[in-house]
């Protein structure tokens, strides 16, 4: 017969014996250790309190950085360097709360059971264990769009799925600010394809539609004089002078002409709102009309030879103008 280990010998057999068991070992422990545990508490304060103050400090650092005018002497330098700071403040926010787990892990005795697991297990097998593969994908795609310089903070972007303007970029984020002042968080590795508006000069592209009853060469011309005088009175939105078309489509009620110009950049929405305007006034002067779906009502009248037929009729009557089968009633 085998020999029974002491521990199993020591264990109360009843659930409430074992509970006990361990609250005596419980109070044992707080008796004999509870100065190194006070101290463990205190040094975990401390390592969040410098850990706090370490934070601190690179957001002061790189908020002075970004508000310095040497860093700023031409608005892409301003961009690039405030897109580098931000990266910078969310590297070292990573980097600082990762060792501060660390030395808290450290303090209570479990770094060491926590660097066997991970040799155990495997580095790689423990980072798709938790998930991490997503957010590598994200922190890897980020660097390579900041070193790329693909776009910058303050630029205005349209990804496959938001548009705005970017608020700050991250190590595995970026954000974004609508139009309608929404702040969107898309990470990094789900972007494959960026547009940016704000790199070079833009193009305001808009399309009148006209009446087919009008004579198009005549509006083409005042649509030419409208738009020529909306590029002189914006010398600074407009580049280059306005090129009207022509005729760009033949729709269901109208003819479609397009007019295009050469913005600066960021400004092709203003202009065309502008140019659509100017278009409109014009076309009150000159007293041409734009399209519009025409209803026409006309009153029915029926004829004294044909008489409107009522298919309405009692219950248990036959008609005449019906076929036989028709008329069978229902038992």
């Amino acid at each position: 017969m085998p020999a029974i280990p002491n521990d199993m010998l020591e264990t109360p057999a009843t659930i409430s014996g074992q509970l006990m068991q361990k609250l005596d070992e419980l109070l044992s422990y707080f008796k004999n250790g509870f100065g190194e545990f006070l101290w463990n508490l205190i040094m975990v304060v401390a390592i969040l309190m410098l850990a706090k103050l370490a934070l601190a400090l690179v957001s002061t650092m790189t908020k002075s950085a970004m508000q310095k005018e040497k860093y700023h002497r031409t608005p892409e330098q301003g961009k690039r360097v405030n897109t580098m700071m931000t990266l910078l403040r969310s590297a070292a926010r990573y980097a600082i709360y990762f060792i501060a787990i660390l030395l808290i892990l450290r303090e209570f005795n479990l770094f060491e059971s926590m660097k066997g697991l991970v040799v155990t297990a495997g580095i790689g097998s423990l980072a798709i264990g938790f998930g991490a593969q997503s957010l590598v994908k994200d922190v890897v795609t980020g660097f390579f769009m900041m070193f790329e310089n693909q776009f910058s903070v303050g630029d205005y972007i349209k990804t496959e799925d938001a548009e705005g303007t970017v608020e700050a970029t991250a190590m595995r984020v970026t954000y974004l600010r609508t139009f309608e002042g929404e702040q969107v968080i898309i990470p990094n590795g789900s972007i494959s394809r960026v547009v940016n508006y704000s790199r070079g000069d833009n193009v305001a592209v808009i399309t009148i539609s006209t009446a087919y009853e009008a004579d198009t060469r005549a509006v083409l011309e005042v649509i030419e004089r409208a738009v020529s005088r909306y590029a002189r009175e914006n010398p600074d939105l407009v580049k280059e002078p306005p090129i009207v078309q022509g005729i760009t489509a033949f729709a269901a009620s109208s003819v479609d002409i397009g007019v295009i110009c050469k913005v600066n950049t960021m400004k092709q929405w203003q202009v065309e709102r502008g140019m659509r305007l100017a278009v409109k006034e014009e076309f009150d002067r000159c007293g041409i009309e734009f399209p519009y779906p025409h209803v026409v009502t006309m009153q029915y009248t029926p004829s004294e030879h044909q008489p409107m037929q009522n298919f309405k009729h009692d219950e248990g009557t036959t008609r005449s103008d019906l076929p036989e089968w028709a008329n069978v009633e229902d038992d």
